[in-house]
């Protein structure tokens, strides 16, 4: 474990080192307590039972009892607080790292696949208390109990105890050795679980395209490969872990052995007592417990260090759209324009080039072509999603990058086409969890896109619960209800990303007079399929591969039987 990983995690320990002294505390007590007991055991037989010691052994037998009594109490005051610092190092764990997710920019989760994101979410940090829960904790107790075993049986009798112990230094190597393969074994095993989450994510995730395709065959068989592997090195890693614990086991009887032949013979012959051969037993157990959970421990260990490294990746990575460190504060009126701007996602293969567009303050300004073309990338520059390779984005002639981001977003509202609904209820929906947005506002904006009616003819109206990405209403439905909380937002600046494309003619309509509404006194910026939605737009800007080779209103571009003509008449033949 190197300096960066203490560096990065030891905050979160020392957030809690009151909970970890009394634990720690206990836990002393607690070995101990465990180390006096079979000490009292030879003292109870050698000086009480042997002799008959009534009065004696009801004296011993009472402290015993005591020792028991501690043990107990102490196990179980380190166990509540050991759980209780892990319980609050993984929820502040997962508060951060879900923060540092969100701040992340969009392109990290172009790159990333969400399955892998949730297992760092949830496994990896759940490997992170398991460290200290049943890691680190147990497994200085247990080499604090085995220090003191040794300390004991030499005290007691130093030539049965260099005996005994002869065959704990191969255990001890045995240990090291096999559990150097098993941390290599686990980090397959993690590897092939995030693999698993992948699959699964993205297959339940698709499962429409699945069936659709008919491919739930050969996902299958892909699935099958991954789950066959998983289990094959999950196998070997625990059939490891039972080699490592049946050396441990049988070393162990070869001590034992060797404790009951020796220990007998020095016995008879006056150099050792029944008492020291009893407590002798019980020390052994104590010397080879901690190895024989070794193999649990390790992995345990080689787990919690293979998550936070991989938890710290996350944490380090840098993809984020930075705030400037002096942003400008103005009311933003609406006026956009990107100027010579230049864009590549892989910095190798140019998706906008040399594009030069303007959107004045309440203007409705349209982008039109193929797919692909880079209309959506536009609007992903104006929410500075991302940022310009070359160029330069402003709005009310501010470059964005000088603007914080979170102040510019409150001025914009977008509606995509693929509509994300969130479990929870029509409200929540419409306001995305915002508070200062009244119960007037809400029913208002959804009156005028048109989508009252719909929602008060649901069993509980806006209380009603929607299922997660809104499967219990239509595509049109969902599609109402993101134009909703656009408009509660009153933005001055509005994109609508192809948002009429999914939506029935009959729904259009429905829609139309509310979608004219919201465009009022704002900027609007609409990437459109069916053109027949964009006729009356200030201006329309046409696309291909990148570049913007037409603009001008519906009639000059007709007029000039370019692309847009023909992408125009190609739609009117359809219909």
């Amino acid at each position: 474990m190197n300096k960066k990983l203490f560096k990065r995690f030891l905050p979160y320990v020392f957030k809690y080192k009151f909970f970890l002294l009394i634990s720690f505390i206990a836990l002393i007590f607690a070995t101990l307590s465990s180390i006096i007991i079979p000490y009292l055991l030879k003292q109870a037989i050698d000086k009480y039972i042997a002799v008959e010691n009534f009065q004696g052994l009801t004296r011993i037998s009472m402290l015993f009892a005591a020792v028991c009594g501690v043990l107990f109490i102490s196990k179980l005051v380190q166990i509540y607080f050991t759980n209780l610092t892990g319980q609050k190092i993984m929820q502040d764990l997962r508060i951060d790292l879900f923060k540092h997710l969100e701040s992340l920019a969009v392109s990290f989760f172009s790159r990333e696949p969400s399955g892998k994101i949730i297992t760092r979410l949830t496994n990896d940090v759940e490997n992170m208390n398991e460290l200290l829960s049943s890691g680190i904790i147990a497994l200085f107790g247990d080499m604090a109990l085995l220090v003191f075993a040794v300390i004991f049986i030499f005290y007691i009798n130093a030539r049965l105890a260099l005996i005994a112990i002869a065959p704990l230094p191969i255990a001890i190597a045995s240990a090291i050795l096999i559990g150097n393969k098993l941390e290599r074994l686990y980090e397959k095993v993690r590897d092939y679980m995030v693999k698993i989450n992948i699959e699964m994510q993205e297959n339940l995730s698709g499962i429409v395209l699945v069936q659709a395709f008919n491919v739930e065959e050969r996902n299958s068989e892909k699935f099958r490969q991954i789950a066959m592997g998983y289990r094959k090195t999950f196998y070997t890693a625990q059939m490891t872990g039972i080699k490592l614990r049946q050396i441990i086991n049988l070393l162990s009887y070869i001590s034992i052995s060797l404790v009951i032949i020796f220990g007998g013979i020095f016995t008879l012959k006056g150099k050792a007592t029944i008492g020291t051969l009893m407590a002798f037993l019980v020390y052994l157990n104590y010397l080879y417990r901690p190895l024989r959970d070794l193999a649990d421990k390790f992995t345990i260990l080689q787990n919690a260090i293979s998550s936070m490294h991989k938890l710290n990746g996350f944490f380090e990575e840098k993809e984020i759209i930075k705030n400037p460190d002096n942003p400008v504060i103005k009311e933003i009126r609406g006026n956009v324009a990107l100027r010579n701007v230049n864009f590549s996602y892989d910095k190798k293969t140019p998706t906008l080039k040399d594009i030069n567009l303007t959107a004045k303050n309440g203007e409705k300004i349209a982008l039109v072509g193929f797919t692909g073309a880079g209309k959506s990338t536009i609007a992903n520059l104006i929410l500075r999603f991302y940022d310009a390779d070359s160029g330069v984005v402003t709005v009310d002639d501010i470059d964005v990058r000088k603007y914080r981001k979170e102040y510019m977003r409150s001025s914009m509202a977008i509606v995509l086409q693929n509509v994300f609904i969130f479990k929870g209820t029509v409200r929540d929906n419409i306001t995305l969890g915002n508070n200062s947005i009244t119960e007037e506002q809400i029913i208002s904006a959804a009156k005028e896109i048109g989508v009252h009616s719909f929602i008060m003819k649901l069993p509980k109206g806006y209380d009603t619960e929607l299922s997660t990405e809104g499967t219990n209403v239509s595509q049109g439905e969902r599609q109402l209800i993101s134009f909703a909380r656009a408009l509660v937002y009153n933005p001055k600046i509005l994109l609508l990303d192809e948002a009429t494309a999914s939506i029935d003619t009959n729904t259009e309509e429905l829609i139309e007079k509310g979608i004219k509404k919201l465009m009022e006194g704002r900027t609007s910026i609409v990437i459109a399929h069916r053109l027949s939605t964009i006729k009356n737009a200030d201006r329309i800007y046409v696309i291909n591969r990148g570049r913007i080779i037409e603009q001008g209103t519906h009639k000059d571009l007709m007029q000039k039987k370019g692309l847009y003509y023909e992408l125009y008449t190609m739609q009117f033949e359809k219909v």
